[in-house]
């Protein structure tokens, strides 16, 4: 302790500084404290050190100090023995405590809530102070050697973010807040930023003929989905990608929902199927997820059923030696100048009619059916195995793990 006092010490002979901005250079020291008790409390005990009793004397510098920086004991003392002083403004904040209205900011933050409807359960607060109380504050803690102290803003935040969680009866939340609040301390303005809601879940698209994003498609589909939260905006992060012909069935695809600036945050219940399009398996999640969902997508094994007309006939025998040859063989395709090596698991050929084949591909993620039924860019394929040319009639998801 004796080490805070002596750092007060200096601070105050050179520098006028209210409670708050003391006791916020020593914040990590003394539990269970404001700043402000804070440093209203180094204060008592410098101006009892600066008054000897034993001898009768005083120390008038530290006196003076403690009164320019406003600690009353202190001014009351110097009026005594004939000393006016007039306190001075804190050099680092330049009075900022004693101007902030923490009623009006509050009445701000309800009226921007009330108005726009927003609907939340957490929030955290964000404050902007001027560039010269950041420099002064690291000016002063810098001058000082003093490792303990935090920023004046996040004093802030946790004053403010009090009286709110106080008034509207929120939680406070440092990590995932619902909205964010910022508040320009210098003049007093608000803000409201609704954080946007993550929503994992997957999807079947019943109907061909509907792309993954644009007009009549997979993420049109989702906004009208998301419609009753209010959003201003939906992305969808696909884990993978399917041609607009292409059919999900089975257990779907993942894919996760960014639902930006939402005034209501319950998931609305979303049963039954929308343009083709089925969302199932529906949960809440975080951004995280979006970069593990994308990231997994080359890992995800998936099965496809494909009609093909082949360009020429093939017998039993040779469907079954293609059968034999695509078990756990590895493929390599050149997509634009991307090299991928994928594995296909297993094969199965059921002739139809008419020279159509039915396939049903087991492969892992990342791998491009389409090419590797009509050989572009990929070897070794269906036609340079069976040695017939072939074209993908229908193509459909069987099943995506994961």
């Amino acid at each position: 302790m004796s080490m805070v006092i002596e750092k007060a010490r200096q601070a105050l002979l050179k520098y006028p500084l209210c409670d708050h901005c003391l006791g916020r250079l020593f914040a990590s020291r003394g539990f269970m404290m404001s700043n402000e008790e804070r440093g209203r409390s180094i204060k008592n005990v410098l101006f009892m050190e600066a008054l000897n009793s034993s001898s009768g004397t005083y120390d008038e510098a530290l006196l003076l100090a403690l009164a320019r920086s406003g600690h009353r004991e202190s001014l009351m003392f110097l009026r005594r023995i004939g000393r006016d002083i007039k306190p001075q403004v804190c050099f680092i904040c330049g009075g900022l405590f004693d101007r902030i209205n923490l009623g009006a900011i509050v009445a701000k933050v309800k009226e921007l809530i009330n108005t726009s409807g927003i609907e939340f359960s957490s929030l955290q607060v964000g404050s902007t102070v001027s560039r010269a109380i950041i420099d002064n504050e690291v000016k002063v803690s810098t001058e000082l050697g003093i490792t303990s102290s935090e920023s004046i803003k996040r004093e802030l935040n946790r004053i403010i973010g009090k009286a709110l969680v106080t008034e509207l009866g929120r939680q406070y939340s440092r990590s995932n807040p619902d909205v964010i609040v910022k508040v320009n301390a210098m003049d007093g303005s608000v803000s409201v930023e609704v954080m946007p809601i993550y929503v994992e879940a997957r999807y079947r698209k019943l109907l061909r003929g509907i792309p993954q994003v644009g007009g009549n498609s997979l993420a049109r589909v989702v906004s009208e989905f998301m419609s009753q939260l209010k959003p201003a905006s939906t992305v969808i992060h696909v884990a993978g990608v399917e041609g607009p012909e292409v059919r999900v069935l089975g257990s779907g695809r993942p894919m996760v929902i960014e639902v930006d600036r939402p005034l209501n945050r319950r998931i609305p219940a979303m049963g039954g199927v929308l343009n083709g399009v089925q969302l199932f398996d529906i949960k809440l999640a975080n951004k995280s997820r979006v970069r593990e969902i994308k990231s997994r997508a080359g890992e995800l094994r998936r099965i496809y059923r494909v009609l093909v007309k082949l360009q020429g006939s093939a017998s039993e025998e040779q469907f079954k030696s293609l059968e034999d040859y695509f078990t756990n063989r590895q493929v390599t395709q050149l997509v634009g100048r991307e090299r991928r090596v994928r594995l296909v698991y297993r094969l199965r050929v059921r002739p139809v009619s008419g020279g159509v084949v039915e396939l049903i591909v087991d492969s892992q993620g990342g791998f491009s059916v389409r090419r590797f039924i009509n050989g572009e860019g990929t070897e070794p394929s269906i036609p340079g195995v069976l040695g017939l040319g072939a074209v993908p009639i229908e193509i459909d998801i069987l099943n995506i793990a994961g």
